[in-house]
């Protein structure tokens, strides 16, 4: 059984179809003739045109004929893709039929920017729930760049069984020309909405005010049908005394005298104690019954709120729920007003409504009034109670949308670090160093809770792109021991565990993280639960442990796609680590594609060292998989990754499995300054280790020094020189072995073989010995049948190549010379040997010679063969 997805509060009054009241005029020239004809309608005008009511009464009808209708009425702060899914998705399940929204309902939005899969998630999930319509009220309000392009999959997406009515002000920006020409949307304009005769005759007459068909006609000329001006001159006419048709017939309908009627014929016309109430609660767009009794001091608040829609009096109320909501129009005319009587009247309201929704739980919601309240203070202190937990729910825009509105500079440490946390959530790494430096304080923290945060946020930081072995050092983050606040403990070990992986403590890293996975577990912060994995297959995968880190890249992908975060940048850890576990177990496929899917996640991710491997597992899957100009594209492309700032400070782990396949390229599309150049750098990276060993036999082997290179590995095969990783010791002793065999050395070869069988064999760590198979397997197939338990993996092997369409590239005795790369450029050419020899300036029988040496090296027998290899190894 899914559980509930993690989403954003919203308020049950927008999600309910509004009641229809018995003075509403339906319209079945609009209603049974226009909205819901095609699959998809716009209803589009601007305010007060009735648009609202008008598909609300479309969606009552619908529902009454078993049409299941999800109602959604959009605000400001939907503008964010978390809270626009989330409301979407609330009312999604509303509107589900019983017993099948369960998928729906464990859906949790990404905290930031559109994933196309979490949209597919949403339409599978919805189909199986029953929903027949979607309707969007207000959609105007939406600008976001990433909401809009969400919506706009929604809309190209939908299958026929699901129809969608979108209403709003003006038309959002979404790729609306293409469902016009085919014919799938149906438009309902102004001139449309606007009241016939017959129709604004019914509207005063569903009020008890009968009046002549001349003076309607008059009306609804000088209004041109607005409803929201003939609503008012039926207000106007209700209060005007005992003659309404005379104030009917002084209404002038102008804009300005609408705005007018809104305070001066409708608030002021209501009793009273209605008016002062409606200016004491008129900050929030949505208020409970509790809340409006808080900001009044009125007990009796539901049945003044309850008076006020029977008065209709621009106020309304969702469904039978206890939620109500006043009118747009209303609540800024209130607010204005309340202005001019109080200048810090407004803001005063906006504190108490922030000081009420905090304590009532819904800390979002309470930072936005808080910040329009223009308490520095309060703002504070609800930051400091609640700033933490919104980032790790995925809401850190929320967080830093609240610190940007301020009027000062942050001075609070506290603050100033959930501020820093909050800029990293987002990836705003300018914004996130200002806020460090505004947090750091000069001697070492007494506050636990506030040294736990300072440091993770340092380290995240550092990790995001920087130097994170100093990091390590200022943040003291490796000696810093739990609180009593779990969010806190959390924040912290989910950041001390890639530090102490940087520190060469695995298993620490390890039980970190394990930790920090069960505290996101039970306080349901889906988001760090998802990143928590993938760290735990990264680290696993580190320690060459490739089931285990296979397990965890596993079960984080499994969780993703129940959420519908298949492109989430959280997601992008686990991509690369299935993507290195395929590569190092010879699943060039599977490598390939779940590189690609890293590649798609990588927008987003804040870990440099994650963010720069993925992109170098791309080009090497790209090397792999394809020849000529693009396999040299592809390894041009790893080398100026490895030039970057970023790749001097990655982790150990990372450089001992790049490294092999680094130099496996330099060598293999012949660029020997390369290789070198590679050799250098882990040296001065790794000094006096196995995996600085590695390159410089890997580079004496290609140039045919056997014997050099076999005495190079030889520390790393005794043990002397200490490997950061045992993947290191199995390359070492397969390239002897190798080596070994080249030389006619079998029963040497056969040794280091065995031995190197006893590790790869459990782990299926058949990397190495895919890079040497030219020269491995005759000793292989040899020996068959004396590997004892290794004789399966060995089988494997041999059944794996004999599929295989082109044989692998050697290893050694295979880098040419300069002289050599020089005549083969000129083998393609239609030059006799003569020829070449004279365009080179040397004698004939040295061209011979670099001739034989090349065809050597390329493992071919002539002259075609050698430039078709050339070509596909990407060296001409």
């Amino acid at each position: 059984m899914l559980n509930t997805g993690s989403r954003a509060y919203v308020a049950a009054t927008r999600l309910h179809v509004p009641r229809i009241l018995p003075t509403f005029v339906s319209r079945a020239r609009l209603v049974e003739d226009a909205v819901g004809q095609c699959g998809f309608t716009l209803v589009c005008a601007p305010a007060g045109y009735g648009k609202s009511m008008l598909v609300a009464d479309w969606a009552t009808r619908a529902a009454a004929r078993d049409e299941p209708v999800a109602w959604l009425s959009l605000h400001e702060q939907d503008d964010r893709p978390y809270e626009f899914w989330s409301a979407l998705i609330e009312a999604l399940v509303l509107a589900g039929l019983p017993g099948r929204t369960e998928q729906l309902d464990g859906l949790t939005p990404p905290a930031q920017g559109t994933e196309p899969r979490f949209v597919t998630k949403v339409i599978e999930s919805l189909l199986v729930a029953g929903v027949r319509w979607i309707v969007l009220d207000d959609v105007h309000l939406l600008h976001d760049t990433e909401v809009l392009r969400g919506l706009d999959i929604l809309l190209a997406d939908l299958p026929p069984e699901v129809g969608m009515v979108m209403a709003g002000r003006s038309e959002p920006s979404l790729t609306l020309h293409r469902l016009r020409l085919d014919g799938s949307l149906s438009d309902v304009r102004g001139k449309d909405l606007a009241f016939t005769d017959v129709e604004a005759l019914e509207l005063f007459a569903a009020s008890g005010l009968p009046m002549t068909a001349d003076a309607i006609s008059n009306l609804v000329g000088l209004t041109e049908g607005w409803a929201a001006a003939l609503r008012m001159a039926v207000l106007a006419a209700m209060v005007g005394g005992d003659d309404p048709a005379s104030v009917v017939a002084a209404f002038d309908g102008d804009v300005r005298t609408v705005i007018e009627y809104v305070l001066t014929e409708v608030v002021h016309r209501l009793d009273p104690e209605l008016v002062e109430f409606l200016y004491a609660t008129c900050a929030p767009h949505h208020l409970s019954i509790d809340l409006a009794a808080h900001l009044s001091g009125r007990p009796d608040a539901g049945a003044l709120l309850d008076r006020l829609c029977a008065a209709n009096a621009l106020v309304g109320q969702s469904g039978d729920s206890g939620w109500y909501r006043y009118h747009a129009l209303l609540r800024s005319c209130l607010l204005a007003a309340l202005a001019r009587r109080d200048v810090e009247a407004p803001a005063r309201q906006h504190r108490a409504t922030a000081l009420w929704l905090d304590s009532h739980g819904e800390p979002a919601t309470a930072l936005r009034h808080a910040a329009r309240g223009g308490d520095q203070d309060l703002l504070d202190a609800l930051l400091r109670a609640n700033g933490l937990q919104m980032i790790l729910s995925g809401r850190g825009d929320l967080v830093r949308a609240a610190i940007t509105s301020r009027d000062s500079p942050v001075t609070d440490h506290r603050v100033a670090v959930i501020a820093a946390l909050a800029a990293l959530d987002v990836n705003d790494l300018p914004a996130a160093d200002d806020a460090l430096s505004a947090a750091s304080v000069d001697d070492p923290p007494s506050d636990p809770t506030y040294a736990a945060m300072l440091a993770a946020a340092v380290v995240q930081r550092a990790l995001a792109g920087g130097d994170v072995v100093a990091a390590l050092q200022d943040s003291a983050i490796l000696d810093i021991a739990t609180t009593g606040d779990s969010d806190v403990n959390l924040v912290l070990l989910s950041q001390r565990g890639p530090a102490r992986m940087r520190a060469g403590d695995y298993l620490g890293a390890i039980d970190d993280l394990e930790q920090a996975l069960v505290l996101a577990r039970s306080r349901r912060y889906d988001q760090v639960v998802l990143e928590t994995m993938s760290q735990l297959s990264g680290m696993t995968g580190a320690m060459c442990d490739f089931q285990a880190a296979l397990d965890w890249s596993d079960q984080a992908i499994a969780f993703a796609t129940q959420h519908g975060w298949r492109d989430s940048p959280r997601l992008a850890h686990s991509y690369l680590v299935a993507a290195w576990t395929a590569f190092q177990t010879g699943d060039g496929q599977g490598q390939l594609e779940y590189a690609e899917l890293g590649m798609r996640a990588l927008d987003g991710v804040n870990d440099a060292e994650v963010g720069l491997a993925i992109r170098g597992m791309h080009a090497l899957a790209t090397f792999e998989a394809t020849v000529g100009p693009d396999r040299a594209a592809a390894a041009e492309t790893f080398r100026r990754l490895s030039q970057l700032d970023a790749a001097h400070h990655v982790s150990p782990a990372a450089i001992s499995a790049s490294t092999p396949q680094e130099i496996r390229m330099a060598l293999a599309t012949g660029n020997e300054s390369w290789a070198g150049e590679i050799a250098a750098r882990v040296r001065d990276q790794m000094p006096g280790s196995a995996e600085s060993t590695i390159p410089e036999a890997q580079i004496l082997a290609a140039a045919g020094r056997t014997r050099d290179a076999l005495t190079e590995l030889e520390p790393v095969l005794d043990g002397t020189r200490p490997a950061h990783v045992p993947t290191t010791v199995v390359y070492a002793q397969v390239l002897a072995a190798a080596l070994e065999s080249s030389m006619g050395n079998d029963v040497r070869a056969f040794d280091v073989l065995r031995k190197a069988l006893e590790w790869a064999v459990p782990n299926n760590f058949r990397r190495p010995f895919i890079d040497v198979w030219p020269h491995l397997e005759p000793l292989l197939s040899r020996n068959r049948s004396r590997f004892g338990p290794a004789e399966g993996f060995v089988a494997a092997l041999l059944a794996h190549h004999a599929e295989q369409a082109d044989p692998a590239t050697g290893v050694i005795d295979t880098l040419l010379s300069a002289r050599e790369i020089d005549v083969l450029h000129d083998l393609p050419s239609r030059l006799t040997i003569p020829e070449i020899a004279k365009a080179e300036g040397v004698s004939e029988n040295t061209v011979k010679t670099h001739v034989r040496s090349i065809y050597q090296k390329l493992g071919v027998n002539t002259r075609s063969a050698a430039v078709r290899e050339a070509r596909g190894r990407g060296l001409i």
